[in-house]
């Protein structure tokens, strides 16, 4: 579907699923979750017919996620650093959904937003 023409961080997440209002409530306990990755996708796709089961794991572009040698997974704060960048040429025609992480450590609890572009050729 696509190819991954540069990479300057070589740190990327395809394990995790999109985090939702209830992995909110489930993993960190709050009380009161926003709808994350997942329902920020749901809406965004809805209009080009896009149910949200059939939304997949994502690619989880700069997110830290290791797996330790007992399988125990964390999400760590990413290695990328202002100004790295994932270069990515589609192989055919796709839409594609972007968010940017919610998730506290995921993102050093900046919530910064990250800067892409779309080039036609």
């Amino acid at each position: 579907m696509f190819e991954m023409i540069e990479d300057t961080v070589g740190r990327h997440d395809f394990l995790l699923t999109p985090c939702s209002a209830e992995m909110f409530r489930i993993t960190y306990g709050h009380t009161h979750p926003h709808r994350g990755c997942f329902g920020n996708l749901c809406e965004a796709l809805k209009e080009y017919g896009i149910e949200p089961d059939n939304i997949p794991t994502c690619f989880n572009i700069f997110m830290n996620v290791p797996v330790d040698e007992t399988g125990k997974v964390s999400v760590l704060p990413p290695k990328s650093k202002a100004g790295d960048f994932v270069l990515i040429e589609a192989k055919m025609d796709l839409i594609v959904g972007m968010t940017a992480c919610s998730a506290g450590m995921s993102n050093n609890y900046t919530f910064k937003p990250i800067g892409y572009q779309i080039e036609k050729s």
